[in-house]
């Protein structure tokens, strides 16, 4: 069952109208090639200092100075609101004065409950993993639930993408990612944005291995990716998958890898339930918060290879419609990305078979 698909990421997102059109959704989702980029952590620079020069405020200059407001404190606004841990660890990944306190854009603040990080235990000693699990927390721009209500997904700073869905649960609450939306719209101050309550650290993907550019159909990918979690996941629920993606088309293709569904609990599926076909018959491991894809198989033929009809512009759907399928043609290249995105299992209330949906894409 899905609930209305919706990918976007890293170099996808000026194409995010075409992944509409995907069969299912992701949570979130991370592509291979290249590495993560955070944003830019110096402070902002003063005009007179950009320009090299030294300048010495006048004597009236000084005064108006004194006379002005304080400067704007996330800190001060965050502890009335009660995030203390949220605020000591963006302090502790030199996020708060560095970056929060100084962006000169509007942001949107994902920020968990002091109960969601005491729930997490100890913080990443890694000092750019904090900051990668943090920076998935923000966005660019000032998103209220309103208008995370009519969107699919949004991109975080750190090019990590969560999918937005209203949860069927029967409370109708907003899940962005891996978390769910507690508090909604609490304005910041001097129009710098907005800030969310959610309920967990949100889960950051982070590709520690990388695959090499070249690679042979029907063989299994190597080096093997190897893919690393920070963050809260659900032990019994949530599962990592590879998906391959087309670069010509920038269409998915899900059957087109095998051993691509990790379940991120102990030994497999929870509650005694059937592995996933893409698990059962591959050795692929969850161990430390890192995943590794040691069995990835390639069984998306390049397109030069494939002996099927290829689809013309003009074919059209039955009702006069274009079809959704980009068209193939001879000229397409065997360029292909692979995307890790982590999807959740869930019971319906019903008793109809188990549901697998997006939570975020890295």
């Amino acid at each position: 069952r899905t609930r209305g698909p919706a990918v976007q990421h890293r170099d996808y997102l000026s194409r995010s109208r075409r992944w509409g059109e995907m069969t299912e959704p992701l949570l979130a989702s991370s592509v291979v090639g290249g590495d993560p980029v955070a944003p830019p952590l110096e402070p902002l620079a003063a005009e007179g200092e950009a320009a090299g020069a030294a300048v010495a405020p006048a004597p009236a200059a000084a005064e108006a100075t004194a006379d002005a407001p304080p400067a704007y404190s996330f800190k001060a606004f965050a502890m009335e609101l009660g995030l203390g841990r949220f605020v000591a660890a963006l302090e502790a990944a030199d996020l708060l004065g560095n970056y929060v306190d100084t962006c000169e854009s509007p942001l949107t603040l994902f920020a968990p409950s002091d109960e969601a990080f005491a729930r997490l235990g100890a913080l990443p000693d890694d000092l750019q993993v904090l900051r990668e699990l943090l920076c998935v927390h923000i966005t660019l721009g000032s998103l209220s639930h309103a208008e995370l209500l009519n969107t699919r997904s949004i991109t975080t700073i750190s090019q990590q993408t969560h999918h937005v869905v209203l949860a069927d649960d029967g409370q109708k609450v907003l899940q962005v990612g891996s978390a769910s939306l507690e508090r909604t719209d609490v304005q910041l101050p001097d129009g710098r944005g907005v800030l969310h309550v959610i309920d967990s650290v949100m889960c950051c993907i982070r590709l520690l291995q990388n695959c090499r550019y070249e690679q042979v159909w029907n063989k299994t990918v190597r080096p093997s990716p190897k893919v690393g979690l920070a963050g809260e996941w659900r032990k019994s629920q949530d599962e990592l998958h590879a998906i391959l993606i087309h670069c010509d088309t920038w269409q998915p293709r899900f059957q087109g890898l095998r051993g691509s569904v990790v379940p991120l609990g102990v030994g497999g599926p929870a509650g005694g339930e059937k592995a996933h076909k893409s698990f059962q018959a591959t050795k692929n491991t969850f161990q430390d918060g890192t995943v590794h894809f040691s069995e990835l198989l390639i069984l998306e033929k390049p397109p030069e290879m494939s002996k099927k009809k290829r689809k013309k512009p003009e074919d059209n759907l039955a009702d006069g419609s274009m079809s959704q399928q980009p068209a193939l043609d001879g000229n397409q290249s065997s360029n292909y990305r692979i995307m890790f995105s982590l999807y959740r299992r869930f019971e319906p209330a019903d008793g109809a078979a188990p549901a697998v949906d997006p939570a975020a894409a890295a």
